[in-house]
């Protein structure tokens, strides 16, 4: 592709869709300063459309290179519309574009923000979760841009970041941002000192914060991505705060509980299991030396021959004989002396009081009505985690029967276990969930009193459904199930997701791409890949 400008110094991809139309591109800044999006070909993907020439962002030649760019998708609250926010370094400034597609077409409003740093910018980041950009240049300073719309455009509100105190006077090489904004990290080195520059330069990876944790549980609470596995660096912030204080926070506790009465969808069941996870183990007893060391209790012996050993054994045998002998002398002395003192005292110690040594069993009985306390709170959050987790299992049985019951036409052995499922679900009688029973009746009824069981692959004996992570014949064979059909994998080979919280099994040759769909899907209980 020809550029079309002389000096390219950056690239970067752009995206941007308006009313489920796609439109992409290749924007490219010039060491000279013009910035402009050519138009890439993409007919062979479905859903993109092509610009019909390029789009000039920045066209004069004032020698301010561009340098890092990045592009946002953002929502337009005045035009209620989608639109694109492509921000680049050049120099000391941050140059802003703000795409928009209208009814007279493509509009494009540009222009600079000033005042950000003395020296220029050597990196930009941005948060597309938030609609953040943070600045860095040499002299260590970081800011923090946040985007507010007007009528016809955009303007900039800027903050300072400060980094911690303990790092002192550093010069900064470049950021990043994680995915949903709760950290940044930033590569520094040792700054000035009393005027001159370090001898050795140390690079280190400094992590800064952006977002407290309660920030951070919020943003989790009101995310629209529905996912966990996509929003762990605002996790790893709750995580870090319940390790600490060892309980959930009361507000996020009745804030939780709220959103799952009005919505009760299982992504926040979902979140409820992470956080009772973490409490759980928080409680748990840290072991006092690390697993992976090895025991040093076995003596380590070098045998030279039998002979010198048997030496030894007789050496070692005669010189406790003799120690033993001289010990018994002794004592036999002591106790000689002890009596003939008894006899002069009787009489001192019997107008004497007796001396009781103290003992420990305060602090003993202490120390068990702890232990007997932690382990009450271990198994009632034990308890809670179970819960949680049936029902997230039974949610998803819910999901793979009515995938059944749409993609069924006859009785047909679909080889999931439908019925198993079924018996399972309404196998408590404290479970009433109209639902579930509604929809196991249409699926019974389909399956017109067929009951299609499993069988065990060694010895062709049933394999009844009565556990949801295993499946065990009458002879004693054990198969796990895949978490995501409940389908026993009777195989060596399958999936774990990434947590190991469940296993799956592999997509044949012969499944229906309904049951191929099923097997792409997340954890039922982490939101993690399977791999």
């Amino acid at each position: 592709i020809e550029s079309g400008i002389s000096s390219p110094s950056v690239l970067s991809w752009w995206e941007y869709e308006h009313s489920g139309r796609k439109m992409s591109g290749l924007i490219v800044g010039s060491a000279f300063g013009p910035v402009k999006i050519l138009p890439v070909n993409l007919k062979a993907v479905k859903g993109y459309f092509t610009l019909r020439q390029p789009v000039v962002l920045w066209q004069e030649t004032d020698q301010l290179p561009v340098q890092s760019i990045r592009c946002l998708s953002l929502y337009h609250p005045h035009q209620k519309c989608n639109c694109s926010l492509v921000v680049a370094a050049r120099g000391p400034y941050v140059f802003w574009c703000l795409l928009l597609i209208s009814k007279a077409g493509l509009n494009v409003h540009n222009s600079h923000v000033t005042g950000l740093h003395s020296l220029p910018i050597i990196s930009v980041a941005a948060d597309r979760q938030n609609g953040t950009i943070y600045t860095c240049s040499t002299d260590g300073k970081i800011r923090k841009l946040t985007p507010i719309f007007t009528d016809v455009a955009v303007k900039f509100d800027h903050d300072l970041i400060k980094l911690p105190d303990y790092l002192g006077s550093v010069r900064v090489h470049g950021i990043a941002v994680s995915p949903n904004g709760a950290y940044m990290s930033a590569v520094t080195t040792e700054g000035m000192n009393n005027g001159l520059h370090p001898v050795n330069r140390n690079f280190h990876v400094q992590f800064v914060t952006l977002m407290t944790p309660e920030e951070a549980a919020i943003q989790l609470m009101e995310s629209s991505v529905q996912n966990l596995f996509k929003q762990v660096d605002l996790m790893d912030l709750v995580r870090w705060k319940i390790l600490k204080e060892k309980q959930i926070s009361e507000d996020l506790q009745e804030a939780l509980n709220r959103k799952l009465e009005l919505n009760g969808s299982t992504y926040l069941w979902r979140f409820k299991l992470f956080l009772l996870r973490i409490v759980y183990q928080s409680l748990q007893k840290s072991p006092s030396a690390a697993p992976w060391k090895p025991s040093q209790d076995d003596s380590k012996m070098q045998v030279g021959g039998n002979i010198e050993v048997e030496n030894c054994k007789e050496q070692q045998g005669t010189g406790e004989k003799q120690q033993k002998n001289s010990a018994l002398k002794q004592k036999g002395s002591r106790k000689r002396a002890a009596a003939e003192v008894s006899r002069d005292s009787d009489s001192e110690e019997l107008s004497k009081d007796p001396v009781i040594e103290p003992e420990d069993d305060n602090l003993e009985s202490g120390k068990e009505k702890k232990e007997e306390s932690l382990e009450e709170k271990l198994l009632a959050v034990q308890a809670r985690i179970e819960a949680v987790e049936m029902h997230l299992t039974r949610e998803h049985m819910k999901h793979v029967l009515g995938e059944v019951y749409l993609h069924t036409w006859i009785t047909e052995n679909t080889s999931v276990p439908s019925r198993g499922v079924c018996d399972y679900l309404m196998s408590d009688p404290s479970y009433d969930d109209r639902t579930a029973r509604v929809l196991i009746g249409h699926v019974l009824k389909k399956m017109n009193k067929q009951t299609f069981p499993e069988y065990c692959s060694l010895c062709k004996e049933v394999l009844p459904f009565t556990d949801r992570r295993q499946a065990v014949c009458a002879n004693g064979h054990i198969w796990l199930r895949c978490f995501l059909t409940y389908q026993a994998c009777q195989s060596l080979i399958y999936r774990r997701c990434l947590l190991h919280d469940s296993i799956a099994r592999h997509a044949t040759a012969e499944d229906p791409d309904w049951i191929k769909r099923l097997l792409q899907g997340p954890c039922v209980f982490c939101d993690s890949p399977v791999f």
